[in-house]
């Protein structure tokens, strides 16, 4: 057997000073393998549903298994706001306000149950409870309830309907919300518009709301709120915090409401457009306000995001469910985990990782990524350092953990820029010092999602060939989900019957994983190093023979 400091493997094993000359871009990273923080969690916990009612996951498997990752799913403004949403026998007879009909809302909890996760129902106003109506854009009415003590009622028999269906212990293990972007006035607000009534009419909704689940349920609810944060809104949205911890609250006169998470959500404008206010800041200075007025232990997430449009198709930008088809979607996720886990950011609840919105259709490679990251959701993060050398724009980044459960050594390092024809290589290294495997045998795994795992590469040379232009599209072509958006019908045609099955087989291919097995010499010190292309992610797994 070879000691590690001579050449194993041309790809993975090489001499760092030759490597590192071969691409713009370079970072060496030194990792403690024996300093252990905390643990990472699984960051790919959570998915939404634009409307739970009418969501069906495919009886088809073909290949998006989101249960493999997937624990919680959102179901969004999931108790009105329309006549859709709204949850009666007759949504529209004003008259009658408590022909409660929740239905709906039970079957889509099975089927959320039934694909292995947990529902996580944001509540929100049934229309039927304004007379005055305020449609705003989302197709939702967006005044409070006319008498907040019938939308109590309401939420409380929903609530006494579910645990009756399902057991207490069980509804008890759910997540709740209030809202949508709460503080967003194309969600909520007064019949004014104006910053103070709607954030006070928002308070209100929030402790009606969670009284009445507490009446059923308990107090020891895992119940929280989503804002933009990111953007500004009607009103600042920190100051619900306020109210949490100190304000009176208006249903039960006590001290405050329970909280026990605050997300946000976050967009980047394009893949050449990043927010201005990236996520660590969104989320700082929500824990710094959280944290000023003694909410010590909240968790925060992103409840919806990714990245916003891009090419426009023919009636617009928008990427249906917020993600590219094409490599740099893997990078930017590289990208965003590593912001994540620096800034302890519990989860990122994605619109979709599949062609076909959440499970349905084939798994496009964010899928990928997101079975990967979720191996780093036991281990614990590893004291890490970094030298580089890097482009103009270009973020090429990693996170070491160790997982006790295979006593293995986690790597993730990707090669990233806002940029989506960026086209440059990057060069990364590690030295992991582990003394803990001086002199013994190691496995060393490495799997990179990169271009030559993507079917949407072939799908780009497909379009050229076919004259696919983007006007085929109803959003922008560099979408993913392509069962769900090419409206050409000749197009359309072409897709499903020819070129569907091949790029469904391609997705499904597994990637190569390359194994190494080396011999650590005296000093217990590891070295890796691989060339990177543009927006890859490379993935290892090191662990004692």
């Amino acid at each position: 057997m070879k000691r590690l400091t001579t050449l194993v493997c041309a790809s993975l094993l090489l001499a760092t000073g030759a490597l590192l000359a071969e691409a713009p871009s370079s970072a060496t990273f030194r990792v403690d393998a024996t300093k252990r923080g905390k643990i990472i969690g699984n960051k790919v916990s959570t998915v939404n549903l634009w409307q739970c009612q009418t969501w069906t996951p495919s009886e088809k498997n073909e290949g998006a298994d989101l249960s493999k990752f997937v624990e919680h799913i959102q179901f969004m403004q999931a108790t009105g706001g329309n006549p859709s949403r709204d949850l009666f026998a007759d949504p529209n007879n004003l008259d009658v306000l408590d022909d409660y009909d929740f239905s709906s809302l039970i079957a889509a909890c099975h089927r959320a149950l039934g694909v292995g996760a947990k529902p996580h129902i944001k509540l929100s106003v049934p229309a039927k409870y304004s007379r005055e109506s305020a449609m705003v854009v989302f197709g939702v009415d967006g005044l409070p309830p006319d008498d907040f003590e019938v939308y109590y009622k309401y939420i409380r028999a929903m609530t006494e309907a579910l645990v009756a269906e399902f057991g207490l212990d069980e509804v008890k293990s759910w997540g709740w919300g209030v809202l949508v972007e709460f503080e967003n006035a194309d969600w909520y607000h007064d019949k004014d518009k104006t910053p103070e009534g709607s954030r006070d009419a928002y308070f209100k909704l929030y402790d009606y709301s969670s009284a009445a689940l507490c009446e059923v349920l308990g107090p020891d609810i895992y119940i929280g709120a989503h804002a933009m944060a990111c953007t500004e809104g009607l009103w600042d949205e920190r100051e619900l915090l306020d109210h949490c911890a100190n304000g009176t609250n208006a249903k039960t006169g006590e001290k405050g409401a329970p909280i026990k998470y605050f997300a946000v959500s976050f967009y980047d404008d394009a893949p050449n457009r990043p927010h201005p206010m990236n996520l660590a800041e969104t989320i700082r200075r929500i824990r710094e306000r959280a944290e000023s007025v003694g909410l010590k232990d909240l968790r925060y997430g992103v409840d919806e995001g990714r990245i916003l449009g891009a090419t426009k198709g023919r009636d617009g930008s928008d990427l249906i469910w917020r993600i590219v088809g094409q490599t740099y979607q893997a990078g930017h996720d590289g990208h965003t985990f590593k912001i994540m886990v620096d800034n302890d950011i519990d989860y990122f609840s994605a619109w979709s990782y599949s062609t076909a919105g959440a499970y349905s259709g084939y798994p496009l490679l964010t899928y990928r990524v997101a079975e990967r990251l979720y191996e780093f959701r036991d281990a614990k993060l590893l004291e890490t350092s970094a030298e580089k050398n890097l482009a103009e724009g270009v973020d090429c980044d990693a996170v070491a953990a160790f997982d006790d459960a295979s006593d293995s050594v986690l790597l993730m390092a990707y090669n990233f820029k806002f940029d989506l024809n960026y086209a440059d290589k990057a060069s990364v290294a590690f030295k992991i010092d582990a003394p803990f495997w001086k002199g013994k045998d190691v496995e060393i795994q490495k799997t990179v999602i990169d271009d030559r795992a993507n079917f949407f590469c072939q799908w780009q040379k497909d379009r050229e060939t076919y004259g696919i232009t983007d006007d085929a599209f109803h959003w922008s072509p560099d979408s993913g989900s392509l069962d769900a958006q090419i409206v050409d019908p000749e197009k359309r045609t072409l897709y499903y019957e020819k070129l569907r099955p091949g790029y469904l087989a391609k997705a499904n291919e597994p990637i190569p994983v390359e194994t190494t097995s080396v011999r650590v010499g005296d000093d217990g010190t590891i070295e890796l190093s691989e060339t990177l292309d543009r927006h890859a992610v490379a993935f290892y797994k090191i662990r004692a023979k």
